[in-house]
């Protein structure tokens, strides 16, 4: 979700501001998603590499996410929204593990739709949590399969992502534009459609991402086949 910085500092207001207003992007895009057939978003909150910024702002985003799931809980549990988060939990401040323990909790029945919130995390060291598991629990080298790969990462399994979105990005020249994955979710999305958009985050609404469904054209992906 990028863009939340630039957008705020484009208009003379702190980079939290520009945060805060990211999380509206997502209020609203989650009211949205069932109406489009999107049963399941995951939002790249806060990568393990983001602790490499200002300390205020680290903290500041901290407080976003805490006020999130305390204000917004009730009324995504009423919308039928599950709430999971992935990324190593034990290294989040308490007062967010107590956030999102709760909320993970309180909503894990509900069906309608999930959302996955990535928070502290990085594929790569999601891949080396899931290995550390695997040789701790014992497990045998022939039981190691794509199925158990994919049921031992920390999104929901056999919940494989369509399309990868990654907001706020530069503009196309010369037929080329930059896109970078920053370690979100690698073995999840080796199939997906990746997406590049220019939108900053907190402009980003849900008649966005349906024009970028559309213009993905999931029907046409190979998996590995060849156009007859």
């Amino acid at each position: 979700m990028d863009g939340n910085g630039r957008w705020a500092t484009g208009r003379g207001l702190p980079r939290l501001s520009g945060h805060q207003a990211g999380v509206e992007a997502v209020k609203k895009l989650v009211r949205a998603c069932p109406d489009m057939d999107v049963m399941t978003i995951t939002l790249f909150a806060f990568a393990v590499a983001n602790w490499k910024r200002d300390t205020d702002e680290v903290e500041g985003l901290w407080k976003i996410f805490d006020a999130f799931f305390e204000d917004s809980l009730h009324e995504l549990i009423a919308e039928g929204v599950r709430i999971k988060i992935i990324g190593d939990t034990t290294g989040l401040p308490l007062s967010t593990q107590i956030n999102t323990e709760k909320a993970e909790e309180a909503s894990k029945n509900n069906s309608k739709f999930l959302l996955q919130v990535a928070l502290n995390y990085d594929g790569v060291d999601e891949v080396v949590r899931m290995v550390k598991t695997t040789l701790e629990n014992n497990v045998r080298a022939e039981d190691i399969t794509p199925s158990y790969i994919q049921s031992h990462l920390d999104t929901v399994a056999n919940n494989e992502l369509d399309i990868v979105l990654r907001t706020g990005m530069p503009k196309a020249e010369n037929g080329m534009s930059l896109w970078r994955s920053s370690a979100f979710l690698p073995v999840q999305s080796v199939q997906s459609v990746c997406v590049s958009s220019e939108i900053l985050w907190p402009d980003f609404t849900p008649d966005n991402l349906k024009e970028i469904i559309s213009f993905a054209d999931l029907d046409g992906r190979l998996f590995g086949g060849q156009r007859t």
